[in-house]
């Protein structure tokens, strides 16, 4: 005869989905509540988005700009060529 572990751990599962109209994934957390799940909405960066300010349409994504795309490429562009460029300093200095 085979006993059950009374308590037995329960597994949590994670379900994700993307979406691009705040209208439609507060209705679909709506949704899932009823039906008695845990729901929360992210955006895509990992953070929680508070769903009164959702509602309100005062959350905007985070769509980068040419402009901040272009300024990132520059940055790190420079950041690695002065590291490449200390490099080949140092390995002169030392006379290889």
């Amino acid at each position: 005869m085979a006993s059950v572990a009374l308590g037995a751990a329960m597994t949590s599962w994670i379900v994700k989905s993307q979406i691009d109209e705040p209208k439609h994934a507060l209705e679909i957390a709506a949704e899932q509540r009823k039906r008695g799940y845990k729901v929360w909405i992210e955006d895509e960066e990992g953070r929680d988005i508070d769903e009164e300010t959702l509602e309100r349409n005062d959350v905007q994504g985070t769509v980068r700009t040419r402009y901040e795309t272009v300024m990132g490429i520059l940055i790190w562009g420079t950041a690695a060529a002065v590291a490449i460029g200390g490099l080949y300093a140092c390995s002169l200095l030392a006379g290889d």
